[in-house]
C-alpha cells in the first residue's frame, strides 16, 4: 500500500498563534517541531501496520519545514515551491490520501487559525454551491484523480468541516479545541501521538476495505473567490476565465478540475502580492 500525506502545520499539536507558523519569527521553531511529530506519528504507525512506501508532501508556507534526514529510509518527502499541484503534489501513484495539520476554512468559529489557502486575502470560496476550503478544494483535486482521502487532523473545527464535507466513513483525529482563532485547549505531545497512530491504523483498514470517501462533483464546476479588499479584486480579474461579479467577488466556469485548481491557485497568488 502506498499512502500519501499532505502535511499542512496550523493543525498540528500545540499550534496557536500565527507567530508560530511564521517563516522568520521565534516561536517558528517550535510549529515545525509540531508538525513534524504529528507526520512522524502518523508516517510510523503507516510503517508499522505493513504500507509499503509513504510520500509526504510539506504544505505548509515555503514548504520547506519538514527535514528528510529525520524520517525513515522509506518516507518519500516532496519539498519545496511553487508545485503543480500545491498542497497535493504526488498523489496520483497513491492508494489513499492523509491530511495531517489541516484547519478550518477561513470565516470558522473556534477555529486555530482558520484561512483559505492565504491569511490575507481569501474571505470565501465556493465550488458549485459548496463553501469549501483548503480540506474541499484538495480533496476535489484528489477525488477527480481517483485517490479516496481517508483521514483529516487537525482541530475539532476542521474534522467537522471535513465530515461534513467527506461523510461518515472519513477518519478524523481533532488533536485540540479551538476557543478562538489564537487559542485552544491543547493536550500532551505524547497523548496526541496515540490518538494519531489509532486514526491512522483506522484509516488504513477502510482504504484496504475500499471504503475511504472519494469527494466527486459534477462538471461543469462553477467556482468563485471573494476578496477581502477590492484592490485584491482588481489585480487578481486579471487571470484569464475571470467574470468579475462585484467589487469582491470573481468567479469562474470550467470543465477540467484542474482547471479549477490552477485557477483557484492563480487568483489567490496574484491577490496575496498587493498591497491595500
Amino acid at each position: 500500500m502506498r499512502i500519501f500525506i499532505s502535511a499542512d502545520m496550523e493543525g498540528a499539536t500545540g499550534i496557536v498563534n500565527p507567530e508560530q507558523v511564521r517563516h522568520g519569527s521565534g516561536e517558528y521553531y517550535f510549529g515545525r517541531k509540531m508538525q513534524a511529530h504529528d507526520v512522524m506519528a502518523v508516517v510510523q504507525a503507516c510503517l508499522d501496520m505493513g504500507a509499503e512506501e509513504i510520500i509526504v508532501n510539506d504544505a505548509h508556507g515555503r514548504m520547506i519545514n519538514l527535514d528528510i534526514e529525520s524520517m525513515p529510509r522509506s518516507v518519500h518527502l516532496i519539498s519545496g515551491f511553487p508545485k503543480i499541484l500545491e498542497m497535493v503534489e504526488g498523489v496520483e501513484e497513491s492508494d489513499g490520501v492523509f491530511f495531517v495539520a489541516y484547519h478550518a476554512m477561513a470565516g470558522t468559529e473556534k477555529a486555530v487559525l482558520d484561512h483559505t489557502f492565504s491569511d490575507s486575502c481569501v474571505h470565501d470560496l465556493t465550488l458549485n454551491g459548496w463553501r469549501i476550503g483548503e480540506t474541499g478544494l484538495n480533496a476535489f483535486l484528489c477525488g477527480a484523480l481517483g485517490k479516496p482521502v481517508a483521514m483529516v487532523t487537525g482541530d475539532v473545527a476542521v474534522c467537522l468541516e471535513a465530515r461534513s464535507l467527506l461523510g461518515e466513513t472519513l477518519v478524523t483525529c481533532p488533536i485540540k479545541e479551538g476557543r478562538g482563532r489564537s487559542s485552544a485547549e491543547l493536550l500532551h505531545p505524547d497523548i496526541t501521538a496515540e490518538l494519531l497512530r489509532a486514526a491512522t491504523e483506522e484509516a488504513l483498514n477502510i482504504i484496504d476495505k475500499k471504503s475511504a470517501p472519494i469527494f466527486r462533483l459534477s462538471p461543469p464546476y462553477e467556482v468563485s473567490v471573494t476578496f477581502n479588499y477590492t484592490v485584491q479584486c482588481d489585480a487578481a480579474s486579471v487571470v484569464p476565465g475571470s467574470e468579475r461579479c462585484s467589487g469582491r467577488m470573481l468567479r469562474s466556469a470550467w470543465s477540467d478540475p484542474m482547471d479549477v485548481y490552477r485557477w483557484v491557485v492563480s487568483v489567490v497568488e496574484i491577490a496575496s502580492t498587493v498591497r491595500w
